[in-house]
């Protein structure tokens, strides 16, 4: 029988020990607490004074310093922390307890001392912990001794040793790992959607990015046409000056040419604006904090001309719809609203626990054996607690228990009304997920036809300024022989001059619709050669 007890106590401490183990998923993860700050400056290229800038360049400085992302980082971090965090109701439980008594008290009896004097002292230890079933396992080691001047007390000091394993578990409400690890299910969900919400940022300054930079590139080649417009102006007007001078041209000709020299003059004023307003966009969004990086001059290496890019209505709708961010974030809440309809559901069921126990016992002292009479001893042993202990570790002395509780709650309202909630959330949001669907379709399909209205102006404003130049060509030539005026070549060089800015215009604004279209897909990060690394 002894054998038969130490192979019930090894296999059940074993079973019993190994819910004790590493909650699945869960792990010794050391935890980096180190959020990227700003970064140094040490891939701007400076020289002469001045920052060259590639756009690529513009991006990764952008995206390593801004500091709406640095912030971003730090959300991340928090919800990875929530999420191993909420791994903690798998923690072993460890507690201690100790208590000391000594009393005295009158005898309730004839026999033996006239006060009952009485020590006792324990100390228990206790380990316990959820396993994903939803159940509970328990070890308790209790120690007690009791001291007393009873003279008829065979165990006399008295020492106690109990060894338990329990376990329990729901058999219906809250049974089961999806309930127990709703809040790790949760957690993880919201690690989730805020790596979404990094990547919409991250996207977001991309695009930010790009059409400040564009938008510089632009104003830079308004100035370069603004500069060309002042030469042919200043050209005419030397033309006219030589020509007043020899009697040939009437002076009234020298004024109109230096009229349109000042034009000129004011059209160059407004490009420097334009360029030093599209210049401090682009640091701010660099985040370069040094004043002499605010005062250097900006030079754009990257060409805004591009051949047309190939557009596919059917494959732009299917890539937005599978990877927006705005989308899938969607897509991980409704996923958690639909599992919280299951899990509601369980809580509307009955409560029915069984709890079970196994465990050992045994006792030892100082042995005194007295007649009932004469309170002559009889027989007397000394023992310690040691005996306690060998009684455990043979399995001398063994129990069992086990128990069901059952509870129905009459009404059950509150678990009703949260489970009616959980339905109407979840569907709630399915009609928001449509919503945002239909408005990413549109989104796409209006921001395809920019582009490609985007092509036609820029294929158009570069067939108008070639025109242009031909039709001045044409108009000096007829100057040059006395059929024109120097007015009339004014007008032709003011329309060439806008021709070219309309061309400049629809080049940048070619480039930044392809910025908006690959936003609204979700392609701008990969199209800008960005790779986002997860680290979690």
């Amino acid at each position: 029988m002894t054998t038969k007890g130490m192979r019930i106590t090894v296999s059940t401490l074993a079973l019993l020990l190994s819910s004790f183990g590493v909650a699945p998923g869960f792990g010794a993860i050391a935890v980096d607490r180190s959020v990227q700050d700003l970064q140094p400056l040490n891939s701007l290229r400076i020289d002469d004074g001045k920052i060259l800038l590639s756009l690529e360049e513009a991006i990764e400085i952008a995206l390593e310093r801004n500091l709406s992302l640095i912030v971003d980082r730090y959300r991340s971090e928090e919800a990875d922390l929530n999420l191993r965090g909420n791994f903690g109701i798998y923690d072993i439980n460890a507690t201690i307890d100790g208590f000391a008594n000594d009393e005295t008290s009158p005898a309730a009896s004839l026999l033996g001392a006239s006060i009952q004097e009485t020590q006792f002292k324990r100390i228990n230890f206790r380990l316990d912990r959820l396993v994903p079933s939803g159940g509970r396992g328990q070890i308790d080691w209790n120690n007690s001794r009791t001291d007393s001047n009873n003279p008829f007390a065979t165990l006399n000091p008295a020492y106690r040793v109990d060894f338990d394993l329990g376990f329990s578990q729901p058999l219906l409400r809250d049974f089961g790992k999806k309930t127990t690890e709703r809040n790790i299910r949760i957690a993880r969900t919201n690690r989730e959607i805020s790596r979404e919400a990094f990547e919409t940022q991250v996207l977001s300054i991309i695009q930010q990015v790009e059409d400040a930079y564009w938008t510089l590139v632009e104003a830079k080649e308004q100035y370069v046409v603004a500069v060309e417009s002042l030469s042919l102006a200043k050209q005419l007007h030397e033309q006219n000056r030589i020509r007043v001078e020899v009697g040939t041209l009437a002076p009234l000709e020298l004024t109109q040419s230096e009229a349109g020299v000042a034009t000129r003059d004011e059209q160059i004023i407004r490009a420097r604006g334009a360029i030093g307003d599209a210049e401090d966009r682009l640091r701010q969004l660099l985040n370069l904090v040094d004043d002499q990086l605010w005062s250097a001059t900006i030079v754009t290496e990257t060409e805004a001309d591009i051949e047309p890019v190939e557009l596919d209505l059917d494959r732009s709708m299917k890539i937005a719809l599978e990877r927006r961010p705005d989308l899938r974030s969607k897509r991980l809440s409704q996923g958690d609203l639909d599992k919280d309809i299951a899990y509601f559901r369980k809580q509307r069921l009955p409560r029915l626990d069984l709890a079970v126990t196994y465990g050992l016992n045994g006792q030892g002292g100082d042995v005194t054996q007295r007649d009932f009479v004469t309170q002559e001893i009889l027989f007397q042993a000394p023992g310690a607690y040691d005996d306690a202990l060998e009684q455990v570790r043979m399995a001398d002395f063994e129990g069992f228990s086990a128990s069901l509780i059952a509870a129905f709650p009459i009404e059950n309202r509150f678990a009703k009304a949260q489970s009616a909630l959980a339905e109407v959330n979840f569907e709630r949001g399915q009609a928001e997920l449509a919503d945002l669907e239909l408005a990413v379709r549109t989104e796409v399909r209006r921001l395809l036809r920019f582009v490609d209205t985007a092509r036609q102006t820029r294929a158009s404003a570069n067939v108008s300024r070639r025109l242009e130049e031909k039709n001045l060509e044409a108009e000096q030539k007829r100057y040059e022989n006395g059929l024109s005026t120097s007015f009339q070549v004014l007008q032709i060089q003011e329309d060439l001059t806008e021709a070219r800015q309309r061309e400049v215009n629809a080049i940048t604004a070619y480039r930044k619709a392809l910025v908006l279209l690959r936003q609204a897909t979700g392609e701008l990060i990969e199209t800008s050669g960005v790779e986002l690394i997860d680290e979690g």
